[in-house]
């Protein structure tokens, strides 16, 4: 009965030994997977109004946001093709004169260049021809004028006295009215042959002199009928130009076209209207802005590469055709979402979490599910709400602050 007793006794004292063991083992291996894993033990903080003034913590509340589709893609400067006009020359001729040059501002009616041209030199050369023959016709005309009225003054006066017949004074008036009419219609058709040679003239550019001069004009001058910027010259002195080639390309600058490539995967978000940034390094500081006003319906590139277009203002002519630069592309979005800077949002292990103010001197940790990343922040799908107040600057003072806290815990 005693040896049993014994026995018994041994037994439960072996079992107790064991089952602290265990017990012991269980938590050290409990304490070395926390440390391993770094996980932080608690989720509330408590950090004084001195150390919060220390590492300049600042709040803000939560609001929503429209989620706005923006993407990032290359632009071009294009001159505005509506805008744009060639300027040839009305006829085959050599240049004798070239006054302007590439990207020269041009103003309505000024001169640009001399072409020698042999149809203005025919116009001219007939006009003095029949001016001449006009002139001697008028003075014989003004000559038998001067007679006839001589001759009828002297048959009149005669027929008043009863001494000439009434047939001879008749004839005497009637050659008298018909010089007169000559002489009208001589001074009629050299009113008509300036009018008809400056016309002709002017479709070429050139200008019937006031002065009677003899000598034949053989110059035509090309000029432009409205202002712009020469963007192309196809022209210097001494060349041959005929009218079917343009001899400047002239545009308004005044507004561009802007081509932005965008691929395919991007093409649904893109719609007339969208609103349109651009910079270039050429410029460094300046943002112009428009609006999508194009899409092209097709693409010839291989790549699948698809041109949106966008106007842009460009009252100071900036902006040159063949400029590059990075253009962005927005449009407001539909859903709303909650907004939180990027500087709030901490990560640790799979974990993302900001912290919320609970009162003057605690901060919550609050995992957050993010929805879109947007450039100044997260697009939030869960974890706060509307007004919550979020750590902002000393965010990650905070995480540093909860992740000692979780190692000092785990040493214990």
């Amino acid at each position: 009965m005693i040896l049993n007793r014994i026995l018994s006794a041994c037994a439960a004292v072996c079992l107790l030994a064991s089952c602290g063991q265990e017990a012991k083992k269980e938590g050290t291996d409990k304490k070395t997977e926390q440390r391993n894993a770094n996980v932080p033990s608690k989720d509330v903080l408590s950090l004084s109004r001195e150390a919060q003034s220390r590492i300049g913590l600042s709040v803000i509340q939560v609001k929503s946001r429209i989620d706005d589709v923006e993407f990032d893609t290359t632009g071009e400067i294009k001159a505005d093709e509506n805008r744009v006009f060639h300027i040839n020359s009305l006829t085959n001729g050599r240049v004798v004169k070239d006054s302007v040059m590439l990207g020269d501002l041009i103003s309505p009616g000024q001169k640009l260049a001399v072409v020698q041209n042999l149809e203005v030199a025919k116009i001219y050369a007939n006009y003095i021809h029949q001016r001449h023959e006009n002139e001697i016709q008028m003075q014989m005309s003004k000559t038998r004028l001067a007679l006839a009225r001589k001759n009828f003054d002297r048959l009149k006066r005669l027929f008043n006295e009863k001494i000439a017949a009434e047939k001879d004074y008749i004839k005497a008036e009637s050659d008298l009215k018909l010089e007169e009419e000559t002489l009208f219609g001589l001074q009629e058709h050299l009113t008509h042959l300036k009018e008809e040679t400056r016309a002709l003239l002017s479709a070429y550019g050139a200008k019937l002199p006031s002065d009677n001069r003899v000598h034949v004009v053989s110059e035509s001058p090309i000029t432009t009928p409205r202002g712009g910027m020469v963007i192309k010259k196809n022209v210097t002195v001494g060349d041959v130009v005929n009218s079917s080639d343009p001899l400047y390309v002239v545009g308004d600058l005044s507004q561009v076209w802007l081509n932005m490539a965008v691929y395919d995967k991007q093409l649904e978000q893109v719609k007339e209207g969208c609103a349109v940034t651009f910079t270039s390094d050429s410029l460094p500081g300046k943002i112009f802005h428009g609006k999508v006003s194009y899409i092209k319906p097709g693409t010839e590139d291989v790549s699948g590469t698809f041109v949106a277009r966008a106007i842009l203002s460009n009252p100071k002519l900036e902006l040159k055709p063949g400029m590059l630069g990075q253009s962005k592309i927005s449009q407001t979005g539909k859903e709303s979402f909650l907004f939180v800077p990027e500087e709030a949002v901490q990560k640790f292990a799979e974990q993302t979490f900001v912290f919320i103010k609970l009162g003057t001197n605690e901060f919550k940790k609050i995992d957050i599910q993010i929805a879109k990343r947007i450039p100044d922040g997260f697009l939030v799908k869960s974890g706060v709400n509307e007004g919550d107040s979020i750590v902002v600057k000393g965010s990650f003072e905070l995480k540093s602050e909860m992740l000692k806290d979780a190692v000092a815990s785990g040493e214990d």
